[in-house]
């Protein structure tokens, strides 16, 4: 080949990688301009959701509002402020993150709203007439927190509220009425589980870390990294044995739900095992007492696996009883007995770019949404920069990584493991990893970097947060969430 032969091939190869990239800059776009699109006259149902509940229940909204008219679901940070001011009726469905604040995908709309009617005193939305449904724990004390808020400011937008606040209590979840996963066409569809495998990653006695491996009796369903499965747990068979031996009941006497005979010791596997009282129908009774609360998992496995794993931290009751979800989960499940759960599309979590580098932090249970980030990439063949911070109490007892992560750590070429040992020597926490990194936190973030934070919310994802704030500044933290940089699964 000639020198000029050479040369035209480098120019026909710049140029078609600048179409190539044109494309994808165009396509990403295109695809922005049709996200936030809102047909005129549409009724609008907008959503604030940091783990995909939120999202799941406003679709589930937009199918009740019929037909007869458009209906655009929405997350809240793509909906424009001008569009909203043109519009006539809309549904928010929020949740309430952390201390009281917005969900990430909400933030900035909140902001732009907030800032408008602290500076004017004009009715901006007075044309809009609304409702707000509000997600939130009653467990912590900002319950329905930014339910509260954004109602608040839309109404001193001029806005007209046609309901007053709805909200609904996570502590007693249940799949959704009517829930938008159980359709046909749905890769979130709810399916019966079977726990094949519970492996215990560490040594500690009172705090056991588990992998719990998963199968679906159907084929398994489509999820990606970062995304959530709840599930229906079940109580122990001593625990519903000893309830019913209480109350002198045949654990194989027959009672009608939903019009079908089902033995007495099936009911109980997922009901509140409250006290009955001493007249009336006790079959009655026993249909009236709450189903046991959902339980959310991050997912530790990507499709491509064959299986479904979650790691789970055994919890415990004070009078030393497992607690119901992870005990269930780690010590009582097995194949022989069958459960409900669904996985929950979580998008905030996801990372499509594979091709740029990518920081893990976490500490406990918090290494299920590491692991799975790291298989999406390990089975994409990524070699893309990877730096992983993670924390746990001692480095004799909880040294779980090579477990969890199987043959994994020498299928990355680019990958950097830096562990944090409160109880080690010298005692670190991942924040302090951080600080002590701060500038080369700073150099992988300038270089496209996402972030990727999983575990506790108290204590751990607040402290990672905080120092985030002081290492890169609040506003260069806000672009990175608006830029969906920054991927907090935090509980």
């Amino acid at each position: 080949m000639t020198d000029n032969q050479r040369l035209w091939l480098a120019i026909a190869l710049c140029l078609a990688y600048c179409a190539w990239v044109g494309f994808i800059i165009v396509s990403h776009y295109a695809r922005q301009r049709e996200r936030r699109h809102v047909t005129t006259g549409a009724f609008i149902v907008a959503y604030a959701s940091q783990t995909g509940t939120a999202k799941q229940l406003a679709e589930y909204q937009a199918e009740l509002l019929g037909s007869d008219r458009p209906v655009k679901v929405i997350a809240l940070n793509d909906l424009a402020i001008d569009t909203l001011r043109k519009a006539n009726d809309a549904l928010f469905v929020v949740s309430t993150y952390g201390d009281g604040e917005p969900p990430d995908n909400g933030r900035r709309f909140y902001r732009a709203l907030h800032q408008h009617n602290k500076q004017h005193n004009t009715a901006l939305l007075q044309s809009l007439s609304y409702r707000v449904i509000a997600l939130g724990d009653s467990q912590y004390p900002a319950f329905c927190a930014f339910g509260e808020l954004l109602d608040d400011a839309l109404q001193q937008s001029g806005a007209t509220a046609i309901a007053e606040l709805e909200t609904i209590d996570r502590a007693q979840s249940q799949p959704l009425p009517g829930d938008v996963s159980q359709s046909a066409e749905s890769p979130f569809k709810a399916r019966t589980w079977r726990v094949t495998e519970q492996q215990q990653l560490n040594s500690a006695d009172g705090r056991e870390l588990f992998m719990v491996t998963l199968d679906a009796d159907q084929a398994l369903p489509a999820w990606q990294a970062g995304d959530i499965l709840d599930i229906q747990p079940h109580n122990a068979s001593t625990a519903i044995a000893e309830w019913l031996n209480k109350y002198e009941l045949n654990p194989d006497t027959a009672i009608a739900v939903e019009g079908t005979p089902t033995p007495l010791k099936l009911v109980l596997q997922t009901r509140q095992l409250t006290d009955l009282a001493g007249a009336g129908n006790k079959e009655q009774q026993i249909l009236k007492m709450p189903l046991l609360p959902l339980r959310s998992y991050s997912i530790a496995s990507v499709p491509e696996e064959g299986q479904l794993k979650l790691i789970v931290r055994k919890q415990y009751h004070p009078d030393g009883t497992p607690g119901i979800g992870s005990g269930w989960l780690t010590t009582y499940a097995g194949s022989e007995e069958p459960f409900c759960a669904y996985v929950k599309d979580n998008p905030l979590c996801h990372i499509a770019q594979l091709d740029v580098p990518l920081v893990l932090i976490g500490a406990g249970s918090g290494l299920a949404g590491i692991r799975a980030q790291l298989a999406k990439r390990y089975y994409a063949n990524s070699d893309a920069d990877i730096w992983l911070i993670y924390g746990e109490q001692s480095p004799q007892l909880d040294n779980v990584i090579p477990a969890a992560f199987e043959t994994w750590q020498t299928g990355f070429a680019g990958l950097k493991i830096q562990q944090a040992y409160s109880r080690g020597e010298p005692g670190q926490y991942v924040q302090d990893v951080m600080v002590a990194a701060a500038d080369e936190l700073q150099n992988i973030i300038a270089r496209g970097a996402h972030i990727y934070v999983c575990g506790s919310h108290q204590g751990m994802g607040q402290a990672v947060h905080q120092t985030l704030t002081d290492i890169l500044g609040e506003d260069a933290l806000m672009q990175l969430i608006d830029e969906q940089r920054y991927h907090r699964d935090t509980y």
